[in-house]
């Protein structure tokens, strides 16, 4: 349940930056720990964002990039598809 993906944007720079290789852990589905990243849906939009679980239920949607602001999801707004692992850079 390991899969390839590739950042595109910028709104998890520094951490991730588009055409990073991103391996993706399909087999992780429920989000148990705060602040990891993930590859989502939210919305219907495919992203790549950390995420962090509120105590009201909801889950903030956070960008490692200061100039992208931060979201937040309730309900069912939010699919996870899995948790990003790993990362290879190109020099």
């Amino acid at each position: 349940k390991l899969v390839f993906a590739e950042g595109i944007g910028d709104s998890m720079a520094p951490t991730i930056t588009s055409n990073d290789l991103l391996l993706i852990d399909r087999s992780q589905e429920s989000l148990t720990m705060g602040d990891q990243i993930w590859a989502c849906s939210f919305g219907g939009v495919g992203m790549v964002k950390r995420l962090r679980p509120r105590p009201d239920g909801s889950v903030a949607i956070l960008s490692d990039n200061p100039n992208v602001p931060d979201d937040r999801a309730v309900d069912e707004e939010l699919f996870l598809i899995g948790r990003v692992v790993a990362k290879v850079s190109k020099l």
